[in-house]
């Protein structure tokens, strides 16, 4: 370590230190091993040694590789290995499920090669992008179950679908609408983007919803005297960096992704507006007008006001203005005009 860096006794260090953890799970096994020379069909303790059976593992600190002792019972003569139970769990047989869940989040916050690059480099583990994209999916599919069968759940007490919070009675529909038009709206996003997919040709749809409510203004929009001169106000501009926007977050968020079909999406998307535990307040759809978005909405947020987003409206006005203009035969002026 005489002219080693900072680094290199760093990256020296660390791969001692795995190396050190590697030796100290085999000798770990081995010694459980020792504590279980139990025949597991007849229950035995009358057994001798008949070799090892080599075993390769990956573990969070790197590649293990043990010599499993092999077991012959001498009452009913079969064999057996000791860590079989101990090494039951292992994803596929040979990854750890430490290691498991420290890939499934890598996998999911880093693209899978940049993800095997950096738990080879943190901790040692040795695992392939391919298998770090395998383990991410697996997960991401039981969570996705788990939230389907909640939301199932939930839509089997409420036969009707709507809540008796989201249809008052008529003796309190009053009163639950004039707390509404007073509380925050909830703003409902949902969209879908389509990506490549090796699996189904043509690519598959990645639908996704964020559901936001309870809206704090950070910064209010600061405008400048209405008498001040041009200097005046230039020198304004130069101080305050976007005066007029108002600065914004929501307290409250929700967000729901998948590739499921989008009856699936809809029911995980009602079941997390469900989860923000919101009193009756006014809710949003804001989308780009699919048909699927529309049908989700309708069957989950019925009493929502469905609203297109800016640019998907600017899109069909500039269309609609341009049919307008050639059916009329307007001037190419007039139709900049109109846009102006």
């Amino acid at each position: 370590y005489a002219s080693a860096t900072l680094s290199a006794m760093e990256q020296q260090i660390q791969a001692a230190g795995q190396q050190s953890m590697r030796d100290a799970l085999r000798q770990a096994v081995r010694s459980w091993e020792k504590e279980h020379h139990v025949c597991p069909h007849c229950g035995s303790q009358c057994v001798r040694l008949e070799g090892t059976v080599a075993r390769t593992m990956q573990a969070l600190f790197g590649t293990v590789r043990l010599a499993r002792q092999r077991m012959r019972c001498q009452q009913c003569f079969r064999r057996f290995l000791p860590s079989g139970i101990l090494l039951q769990d292992l994803h596929q047989g040979r990854i750890s499920p430490a290691l498991v869940e420290a890939t499934v989040l890598a996998g999911a916050s880093w693209p899978y090669r940049h993800a095997a690059r950096t738990l080879a480099r943190l901790s040692g583990a040795q695992i392939s992008a391919e298998e770090i994209q395998l383990l991410t999916n697996r997960s991401g599919r039981e969570q996705a179950e788990q939230e389907e069968q909640i939301a199932q759940s939930k839509a089997s007490q409420d036969p009707g679908g709507v809540s008796q919070e989201a249809c008052p009675s008529s003796s309190a529909s009053k009163e639950s609408a004039a707390s509404a038009s007073q509380a925050d709206r909830t703003i409902i996003g949902l969209d879908g983007g389509w990506v490549p997919s090796r699996d189904q040709r043509g690519g598959m749809e990645g639908k996704v919803a964020v559901i936001a409510t309870q809206k704090e203004v950070l910064r209010a929009p600061v405008l400048p005297d209405k008498d001040a001169t041009w200097y005046e106000l230039a020198k304004y501009m130069r101080r305050h960096r976007h005066p007029s926007v108002t600065r914004s977050r929501w307290l409250k968020r929700r967000y729901v992704a998948t590739f499921a079909p989008a009856t699936i999406f809809g029911k995980q998307a009602a079941y997390a507006l469900e989860q923000l535990d919101l009193p009756p307040q006014e809710q949003i759809v804001l989308a780009d007008g699919a048909d699927w978005i529309k049908q989700q909405a309708r069957q989950h947020f019925p009493h929502a006001t469905s609203i297109l987003d800016w640019s998907h409206l600017w899109r069909t006005i500039a269309k609609a203005v341009r049919a307008v203009g050639v059916q009329q035969q307007h001037p190419s002026s007039w139709v900049k005009q109109q846009f102006a």
